[in-house]
């Protein structure tokens, strides 16, 4: 499956102002500028409109650390009857880039460098999703852990992971 996406994000005093993802298997280029709305290819891109765990299409990494990996598999023995479907394909990038146009509702991972973030979470961001560490706390350069989400579903999620003992 070919899937691999460059990222490349600014930031400036430490907030992502800027930020790109290209997709060369598929020709799409995700563009986002704070307070300037996110893109794909030049139109403008929203998040998903899935009122509930239930509809969600969620999106997961398969880290390779062991701590990340336990997490992972709690995150999915909760999340598999709860929501319609689970998908662990790879990417990080692209997967943030695929919730802000709204092919997935939500991607959360327990453990992920800012390089492999900045440009996806503010293009959720700009999308009109919401993006924080998996306590709930605004997402920020220094934060490992994520859950990007529509919005809609965002604390419905974050209540499944703290019952899977996920932190």
């Amino acid at each position: 499956m070919p899937l691999s996406a460059p990222s490349v994000a600014v930031a400036y005093k430490g907030e992502v102002v800027a930020g790109a993802i290209y997709d060369p298997h598929r020709d799409e280029l995700f563009t986002a500028m704070k307070g300037c709305g996110a893109h794909m290819n030049g139109e403008q891109i929203f998040v998903g409109e899935e009122n509930s765990l239930s509809e969600a299409i969620i999106a997961m990494g398969s880290p390779p650390g062991e701590e990340s990996m336990e997490m992972s598999i709690r995150g999915v023995v909760k999340l598999m009857p709860l929501a319609r479907s689970l998908r662990m394909i790879g990417s990080a990038a692209l997967m943030l880039a695929w919730v802000a146009n709204g092919r997935f509702t939500c991607y959360w991972e327990h453990d992920l460098s800012s390089w492999d973030v900045s440009a996806g979470a503010l293009l959720v961001r700009e999308a009109g999703g919401q993006m924080t560490d998996l306590e709930g706390n605004e997402w920020s350069l220094t934060r490992r852990k994520i859950c990007a989400t529509n919005k809609r579903i965002h604390s419905e999620i974050l209540q499944a992971l703290k019952e899977a003992d996920i932190a």
